[in-house]
């Protein structure tokens, strides 16, 4: 019975069509743009090496082009893999009127050609993206919010607040920020927009350079409820800020083992040989 039971387990398995073992992996699935701003990235990778001559295509499609547009197909091959390449996703201009924040999907068709063609069909996630209105209202603006690394002892990442473009505050705003990562450090507690900074204010995101091997870590900056004594801005609570902290450590390799695997004695040789000899090897030597 259990040998009908390991049986049936491997032809269930031998069964399962190759693309069903791999997949492209999405990172990170949430993004947020808003009208006119600036573009923002999700990294994809495969998870395994497709077979030899094999070349996978990561095609990107926006569900809606009018809120946002996505770059050009990405392909890998068994020399590049794992090496992340980036969807790069445009915001749609502003000027269609306060529509209100739409969402809509990115989503990731994988295709594969040469070699064995493991990956054709293989899964990715799609992209769900948010791209807020920024015609007629009162509005924080976060650039970058989300879509961006910062790397361990690279450079930081510089991060805009502002107020507008159709709204103008009449008072300073005030944006606290926190994190409780311990990837990260900000170069501020907080930002405050005025009349003499164009109501627009940075703050920079910096990634800790530990020893750990921890790989890459995603993170989050909470940004407040604005403070103003501006009743269209006081309260408002701008988007927070989630990012991924690449590591740049490794694993150091491991030991080389100097010690030989000991000497047979006479009885180990003996046995050893009648071991061979019932697989039909007749002669040994010391």
């Amino acid at each position: 019975m259990r040998a009908l039971k390991l049986g049936l387990g491997i032809a269930m398995c031998s069964a399962l069509p190759a693309h069903a073992l791999v997949q492209a992996i999405v990172t990170p699935t949430t993004l947020t743009t808003f009208e006119g701003g600036t573009t923002v990235q999700y990294a994809v990778t495969l998870d395994d090496s497709p077979s030899v001559g094999e070349t996978v295509t990561v095609t990107p499609s926006s569900t809606d082009v009018t809120e946002g547009t996505v770059s050009a197909a990405l392909t890998f091959t068994a020399a590049d893999f794992d090496v992340p390449k980036y969807v790069t996703v445009t915001p749609g201009a502003s000027g269609d009127g306060n529509d209100g924040d739409v969402s809509y999907t990115v989503t990731n068709i994988v295709t594969a050609t040469g070699g064995t063609a493991s990956y054709n069909g293989a899964s990715a996630n799609s992209v769900s993206v948010t791209n807020q209105n920024v015609d007629g209202v009162a509005t924080l603006t976060v650039s970058p919010s989300s879509g961006f690394r910062v790397i361990e002892g690279g450079a930081a990442q510089t991060i805009t607040v502002s107020a507008g473009p159709d709204v103008t505050p009449t008072n300073d705003v005030t944006v606290n920020l926190s994190t409780v990562s311990g990837e990260v450090a900000l170069s501020a507690a907080s930002v405050t927009l005025t009349a003499g900074n164009g109501y627009s204010a940075t703050f920079t995101i910096t990634a800790n350079d530990d020893a750990a091997v921890d790989g890459d870590l995603s993170f989050t900056v909470v940004t407040a409820a604005a403070d103003s004594v501006d009743p269209a801005f006081d309260g408002f609570d701008p988007v927070d800020v989630v990012g991924i902290a690449e590591d740049d450590d490794t694993l150091p390799p491991p030991p080389v083992n100097a010690q030989s695997i000991p000497a047979l004695g006479g009885l180990g040789l003996a046995a050893l040989g009648l071991l061979l000899g019932g697989l039909g090897v007749t002669r040994l030597r010391k």
